[in-house]
C-alpha cells in the first residue's frame, strides 16, 4: 500500500483579502476614534461607532488568518472561516442599517461580501483533501 502525500495549496486570494481587510479595518477604526472618518449619508449617526469594539477584536484575527493561511497551517482555515463570518456579519449589519440605500454603500458592501465569499470558497477548496491518504 503506497502512501500518497497531499499538499495543501495556498489560497492566495483569501490571503490577500484577509490581510487587506485587516489593514483597512485598522485604518477605519483609527480614523473613527480620531474623528476623521466621514460617515456616509446612508447611515444613521453612530453606525460606525457601534462596530468599533467588535472590529478591534477581529482585526488581529484577520491578519492572523492571512498569516496562517500563508504558512499553510491548518488553523489558518479555521480562523479564516471565523474571520469571514465576522466580515459577513458586519456587511449585513451595515446594509440593514442603511436600509439598503445609497449606491456607493450598496456597491462597496456588495463587493466586500463577494470577495469574502470567494475567499471562503477558496479556503474550503484549497484545504479539502482531494486525494485519499
Amino acid at each position: 500500500m503506497q502512501h500518497q502525500r497531499t499538499e495543501i495549496g495556498r489560497a492566495w486570494f483569501a490571503i490577500c483579502w484577509f490581510a487587506t481587510w485587516g489593514l483597512f479595518q485598522g485604518f477605519a477604526v483609527f480614523s473613527v476614534l480620531n474623528g476623521t472618518w466621514e460617515r456616509p449619508a446612508a447611515f444613521p449617526a453612530g453606525a460606525y461607532e457601534s462596530l468599533i469594539y467588535p472590529d478591534m477584536l477581529f482585526i488581529p484575527l484577520y491578519l492572523l488568518a492571512a498569516t496562517l493561511l500563508f504558512g499553510r497551517h491548518w488553523l489558518g482555515s479555521v480562523l479564516a472561516f471565523v474571520a469571514g463570518g465576522g466580515i459577513v456579519y458586519a456587511m449585513i449589519y451595515l446594509l440593514a442599517l442603511s436600509d439598503f440605500s445609497g449606491a456607493v454603500n450598496l456597491t462597496a458592501d456588495g463587493i466586500f461580501l463577494a470577495c469574502t465569499f470567494v475567499s471562503l470558497w477558496q479556503v474550503g477548496y484549497c484545504t479539502s483533501l482531494r486525494h485519499a491518504i
